[in-house]
């Protein structure tokens, strides 16, 4: 498998007529170029994430402490519940996020990149039941979200940034073969 993660594509005016650039969720189109906005949405992201992260900590050591004073049994155990529940759930998140963004059936045409993030937890809720109510007391009791989600965003090219790279790299190279964007014959749509 090619890396897509550091092509070199044609500047936008460049691109072939009916290619376009995908718009990512928190970075819009800016992925493309990679310059000052995009960089200025991913600090923006982390710090957002970052300030999340904080209150998830602050939120747990409030209830971690409420289980008795520093060192108690009562402490222990729910400091400890709360250290494993956070990993394992913060492992399992930013294996999801990873996958859902990187892994996604490749389909050659205009693509259209969307947050799955809001129709997946309804389709989870109303087809999930037990496990939707699992995942919704685990966000909520666990800083592993917060932590993968940040993870996520740290990485040098996040997933669907290179899902996006790579979409855009074989449409290219199909176009380069057939003359004309995948769905296209001759200029005009199918």
């Amino acid at each position: 498998m090619t890396s897509h993660d550091n092509i070199r594509f044609p500047p936008r005016a460049e691109l072939p007529p009916g290619v376009t650039i995908a718009r990512l969720p928190g970075v819009g189109r800016t992925w493309y170029r990679r310059g000052f906005v995009y960089w200025c949405r991913r600090v923006g992201g982390t710090l957002l994430l970052g300030m999340a992260v904080m209150m998830y900590t602050l939120i747990i050591a409030g209830a971690v402490l409420a289980a008795g004073r520093p060192g108690s049994p009562g402490f222990l155990a729910v400091l400890i519940a709360e250290i494993v529940f956070s990993l394992v759930t913060g492992v399992l998140t930013f294996r999801h996020l990873w996958r859902i963004g990187i892994s996604r059936p490749a389909v050659l045409a205009n693509h259209r990149t969307t947050s799955a993030g809001v129709g997946a937890v309804y389709t989870a809720f109303w087809v999930g039941g037990v496990g939707a109510l699992i995942l919704v007391v685990s966000v909520l009791l666990s800083a592993g979200f917060a932590f993968a989600a940040l993870a996520i965003w740290l990485v040098p090219v996040p997933p669907a940034e290179r899902r996006a790279r790579r979409l855009l790299a074989e449409e290219l190279e199909y176009y380069h073969h057939h003359g004309h964007p995948p769905g296209m014959r001759g200029g005009h749509k199918r």
